[in-house]
C-alpha cells in the first residue's frame, strides 16, 4: 500500500490527510509517518493548524462586529442569538477536529524531527551556546575587573565572534556564537525580569521559596508570550511543556547570576534567595 500522491503535492496530501483524520485509518498515517513522506505530512498539518488559527482570529472579529451591530439596533437580539448558536457549533466541530490533528501531528513532528536530526542537533547547539555563556561570563568577569587578558583570553574570546552556528529548529538563523550568546542572554533577562519578581512576590521575607509556588504565577505570565508555533514544536520533543522548560532555563539563569540556588527538600524542589536586592534590581529593569 502506497500514498495516493507524490512528496511535493502537498494539495493532495492536505485533502487525504483531512480525510484520515476523520476515518481514523492506523494503516495510512503509517504511511504517512514514513520517511518518504513525513516531511511532507508535518509541512502539510502545520499549515492546517495555521490555517484554524487565522480562521480562530477572523471568526473572533465577526462575533465582536455582530455583538455591535446588535447593541446598535442594526440587528436584533434574536438575530444575533440564532447567528451566535450556529457559530458555537462550528467552533465546536472545529475544536474537535484541531483536537485530532494536534494528537496525531505530535507523533508526525517527532518522527520528522528524528529523520531531520533536529534533537541531536539541538543539543548540540545548547552545549556551544553553554561554553560561549561561560567564556562571555570569563571575559566580562577580566574587564570588570580592570584586569589585563592574556594572549591565551584574548585568542579564546576570538573564537566567540569566529565560529558560526548553523540556523536552529528554533528558527534561529546562522550566526556566530558571540550573536547567539547575545541573543540568548537578551532573552533570559527579559525572562529572569519576569520570573524575580515572581520570586519576591512569593516569597514575601522568606529566604526560600518552593519551586512548584512558582509555576501558577510563571505560567500566567509566559504562556500568553509564546507562539503556538513554538509551544507545538516543543510537544512534537516530548519534554513536557514549554512554559515549565522556560521556568527550569531561567532559574538556571538566575542561579548563575548568584541571584538565587536551587535545592532539594523532603517537600520537593525549592529556590534559595540569595541576593533579594539583586532580585529586586533585576525586576525592576535596574540590572
Amino acid at each position: 500500500m502506497t500514498l495516493p500522491y507524490p512528496p511535493d503535492d502537498d494539495s493532495a496530501a492536505y485533502h487525504y490527510i483531512n480525510d484520515v483524520l476523520r476515518n481514523r485509518d492506523d494503516d495510512a498515517w503509517r504511511l504517512l509517518a514514513a520517511e518518504t513522506h513525513v516531511e511532507q505530512t508535518d509541512r502539510v498539518m502545520r499549515a492546517m493548524l495555521d490555517r484554524i488559527a487565522v480562521a480562530r482570529t477572523h471568526r473572533t472579529a465577526v462575533r465582536a462586529k455582530a455583538r455591535a451591530r446588535a447593541a446598535s439596533g442594526e440587528i436584533t437580539q434574536a438575530e444575533y442569538q440564532l447567528d451566535a448558536a450556529e457559530d458555537a457549533t462550528k467552533a465546536s466541530k472545529t475544536a474537535h477536529f484541531e483536537t485530532l490533528l494536534r494528537e496525531h501531528h505530535r507523533q508526525i513532528a517527532q518522527a520528522a524531527r528524528r529523520l531531520r536530526g533536529d534533537d541531536v542537533r539541538d543539543e548540540l547547539t545548547d552545549l556551544v551556546l553553554a561554553l560561549g555563556t561561560a567564556i562571555d561570563t570569563h571575559r566580562a568577569a577580566v574587564l570588570d575587573a580592570g584586569y589585563k587578558p592574556t594572549a591565551a583570553d584574548e585568542a579564546l574570546w576570538a573564537r566567540l565572534a569566529g565560529l558560526d552556528v548553523p540556523g536552529t529548529s528554533e528558527g534561529e538563523p546562522r550566526a556566530s556564537v558571540e550573536e547567539l550568546v547575545k541573543r540568548r542572554s537578551a532573552t533570559q533577562d527579559d525572562l529572569g525580569r519576569v520570573l524575580a519578581g515572581i520570586i519576591l512576590d512569593v516569597a514575601g521575607g522568606a529566604p526560600s521559596v518552593p519551586r512548584s509556588a512558582l509555576l501558577s504565577a510563571w505560567k500566567k505570565a509566559v504562556a500568553p508570550t509564546l507562539a503556538v508555533e513554538q509551544k507545538t514544536e516543543f510537544a512534537a520533543k516530548g519534554k513536557g511543556s514549554l512554559a515549565t522548560e522556560k521556568l527550569r532555563k531561567t532559574m538556571g539563569h538566575l542561579e548563575r547570576k548568584g541571584l538565587v540556588k536551587r535545592t532539594e527538600s523532603a517537600d520537593g524542589q525549592r529556590l534559595d534567595v540569595l541576593d533579594r536586592r539583586g532580585l529586586e534590581d533585576l525586576a525592576d529593569g535596574r540590572a
